[in-house]
């Protein structure tokens, strides 16, 4: 038995028969004695399987400055804003600048997607973003694809149309929409580079 780390469904990531990686559990009272963290892709290569990862991976290049879109001094994380907890507001002494982080696991025909399962709470974070912007901060949703072969993303209309929607609706609204991909080995994951936004 073992935890997987996500809420969404890791459609074209898990799949009958392909090999995974399990992490012991840091708790031994846990009920599942494992994390997923690891997946073969059927195509090779591998994806990571721990949504929360992405948050870290972003947090860790914004440390190091390796986001040239996010050139800020001051960061904080978990910061509330209306009925939200937004992933990231940054700040230096110029302006605000607040980012929610999504983590990116399908990928088809080179293009990554969000989401894999329907989700209101990702609509609702959009529609917070926006209001950001309203009042004057910048505000971005940023998408990191925990695999490789993710060279463009698009939302998952598909999926949830709804959605898709709200994305193009606070994109028109000032809210600023940044994709990355991973770099994902046995010894380390990070992020790699930018990757163009379709919408």
């Amino acid at each position: 038995m073992a935890f997987v780390p996500t809420t969404g469904r890791l459609t074209g990531v898990l799949r009958s028969g392909c090999r995974v990686w399990l992490a012991p559990a840091a708790d031994s009272k846990r009920k599942t004695p494992y994390t997923l963290t690891l997946a073969e892709l059927e195509d090779g290569g591998l994806c990571c399987t721990d949504a929360a990862l992405a948050n870290r991976l972003f947090d860790e290049a914004l440390h190091q400055g390796k986001l040239s879109a996010f050139p800020y001094t001051d960061i904080e994380n978990e910061v509330p804003f209306g009925r939200s907890r937004l992933d990231f507001r940054l700040s230096d002494s110029a302006e605000t600048c607040w980012a929610e982080v999504k983590s990116v696991t399908y990928a088809k025909e080179g293009v990554g997607m969000f989401p894999d399962a329907p989700t209101s709470r990702g609509r609702k974070h959009l529609r917070e973003l926006a209001k950001l912007v309203a009042r004057g901060d910048r505000a971005s949703a940023v998408f990191i694809a925990l695999r490789e072969d993710a060279v463009r993303f698009a939302p998952f209309e598909a999926v949830d149309p709804a959605f898709a929607a709200a994305l193009r609706e606070v994109r028109a609204e000032g809210v600023e929409v940044h994709a990355y991909r991973c770099k994902v080995s046995l010894k380390e994951i990070e992020i790699a580079d930018d990757i163009s936004v379709s919408c």
